[in-house]
Parts: structure tokens; sequence; C-alpha cells
């Protein structure tokens, strides 16, 4: 029989922490696998939420890219996204389940900190948990596990389902809670907390400080902004803003367009909200969106090159207003940033163009 460990948690991110525990646990009973199980987008949603931290909140893609990224380093390790495919609450038993299904011939050992022993009583379905699987203790240096069995006896009664294995010292008291909060006050020794795939998709993501453009609404970044006012001609009529030009595209006739020529940016924006949309506008919109951004940089050569100066930091436009299509609602923390990936892909066609 082979054993399997398994861990579960937010991973928000996954440091070192969780990768060298994994390899202790691993090697404590001498395991085949170690299996990462990622908890869903709305756990960990909630989580930052109730901590009121909600742009430390990292996709369920994301998490998952991080931790298969601990793969180059243990191939014996692996990722179940198990939990993340439930829209109800995950409990682990069921997910202990799926995974023995999976591998019926294997010793599951489910990885739990010490400083979990006081709540395992309480949870979902634990005599059917430990009758079944295994309890690989994490055991850190203060916690005392002999007061903990005399104050709960259900444990103490049961302790033969148990493994107790020490925390490795090293990971001393690296957290995921410590790099959000070195994140926070812009320290950059976070760095050491975490892999250098995890700190690339970090970055990647737009979710290192020193690395991104989250404010097109500050002075020195409001050329990005579609309500900076400047002059683009887009489909043979000339706009005061690339917001203007791209309102009027919303209208069926040409007729429609041409007010959009006189209002300033937030004019527009208004008056797209009441014309009547032309039908095949979902399908169109983010094709027009670049074309007239576009344009909006093509046309104004000192705009091209403010645009290339910012290097390759993360363009994301940040906003409170909700918008989580163009932008990234800064109070939650989410938004498909369509906005900022266009002005992206531009400045990297603007720096090859001018390279080659």
């Amino acid at each position: 029989m082979s054993n399997v460990v398994v861990m579960g948690g937010s991973f928000n991110p996954p440091t070192r922490a969780h990768l060298q525990l994994m390899e202790a646990a691993i090697e404590e009973v001498d395991a085949c696998r170690g299996i990462f199980v990622p908890a869903a987008h709305s756990y960990v949603e909630k989580k930052m939420m109730d901590l009121n931290c909600p742009q430390d909140i990292l996709s369920e893609s994301v998490r998952l890219a991080m931790l298969e990224s601990f793969r180059k380093i243990d191939s014996r390790i692996s990722v179940n996204d198990i939990q993340m495919q439930k829209t109800e609450r995950g409990y682990d038993y069921e997910m202990l389940e799926k995974i023995q299904t999976k591998s019926p011939d294997a010793k599951i050992y489910f990885v739990v900190g010490s400083d979990k022993l006081n709540i395992l009583p309480r949870w979902h379905r634990i005599d059917d948990l430990l009758s079944q699987f295994h309890i690989l203790v994490a055991k850190r240096g203060r916690d005392d596990l002999e007061e903990i069995k005399g104050r709960l006896p259900y444990l103490a009664e049961r302790w033969e389902r148990f493994t107790v294995f020490n925390v490795p010292d090293e990971i001393g008291e690296i957290s995921s809670s410590l790099f959000r909060e070195k994140i926070y006050k812009m320290d950059k020794s976070a760095r050491e907390l975490v892999t250098e795939d995890v700190w690339e998709l970090m970055s990647l993501s737009g979710k290192l400080p020193w690395n991104r453009i989250t404010d097109f609404h500050e002075e020195r970044y409001c050329f990005l902004s579609n309500f900076y006012k400047v002059r683009v001609e887009y489909g043979g009529l000339v706009y005061g803003s690339s917001e203007a030009a791209f309102q009027a595209q919303k209208c069926i006739t040409e007729e429609e367009k041409i007010p959009f020529t006189e209002y300033s940016p937030s004019e527009s924006k208004e008056a797209g909200r009441h014309v009547q949309l032309r039908p095949d506008w979902d399908t169109v919109k983010v094709g027009i969106m670049e074309e007239i951004v576009v344009a909006k940089f093509t046309q104004h050569p000192d705009l091209a090159e403010k645009l290339l100066e910012t290097g390759s930091m993360i363009l994301i436009e940040g906003n409170d207003w909700g918008d989580t299509y163009w932008g990234v609602n800064t109070s939650t923390g989410q938004g498909e940033n369509h906005l900022g990936k266009i002005l992206m892909k531009i400045r990297e066609e603007l720096r090859e163009g001018k390279n080659g």
C-alpha cells in the first residue's frame, strides 16, 4: 500500500513554507505523492474580505499555476482542484473520499497544523474521517500535544490515527499573511518567502505594488485613461477623447455618432448608456476598443513615448465604480482588465516597431 499526503489551504499565495512542509510530510510517512488541494475562490474571497484585504485576492487560476510550479522543484508533488469545482461549501471528508476513489490502494494522510487540533472534534463527519483516513499533525515548537490531548479526550481516544512530525525550523514564521503584509509595506524582502516562479506569477498578475500602475487618474499616468482629452480620429470622424470615439461606436447609424465629436469624456459615457445599441456590440467591442487606443497612440507620438516609458509595468485600470470588464474593481480586487491588457499589447507592438 502506497502512502499519499494531502494538504489543503487557501494558498493565497503558496509560500516556501507550504512547499517545505509538504516535503517534510512526504518524508515523514515515506509517501510516493503529495497533493495540494487549494480552496475555492468563494472561501478565499470571504477570508480576505473578513481581513479587509480585498486587494490581496488571487484568482483560482493564479493560485493553481503557483502550486503547479512546485512540481518543477519536486516531482512527487501534484495539485487537485476538486475544491475549486464546488459551488457550495467544500468539506474535507468528501474531498478525501474522492481522492481515495482515484487512488483506492493508497493510505491517505491529511496534513493538519497542531494549532487546529482544538477544533478538530467539531469537523464535519469527523468520525468517518478518522475511521477512513489518517491525520498527519504538523507540530510547531510551542504546541504541547500532551496538554491538548488531556483537554480533548476525543482526540486522545483516537490517537492511533494520528502521526506527528515537526515543522522544519527553517520555515520559521513564513506564512501567506506575512508575505501579504510585506507586500503592503512595499518590503521587497517578501521575495524571500516564495519561490521564483510564484514571485513571477505575482508580478504577472499585477499584485506587486512596485511593478504595476493601477491609477490612470494620477497626473503622471492620466494619459493612459480613455478620459484623457486628446484628438482621436477614427472612422472618418474626429473626437475629443478615445472615450468619446468608443462610445460613439455603440450607435447603429453614422448620423448618431456625430454628436459624440462634441462631447466631453463624461458626457460621451453618459450618452453611450442611452443609445440604441448595435446588435453585435458584445462581439465587437474589444476589437473596437483596441483600434481606438491604437489610433490614440499612433496619432500622438508623444503619448506613445510615454507609454513606452512605463517599461514592463503591469497596467491595470483600477476603479472604484465597479467596472470589472475593462478594469479592476479596487474594492474587491476583481476584474478582467481588458483596457490594461490592450495598453500592454500596444506597448509591446510599439516597442517591437521601434526596435525593428
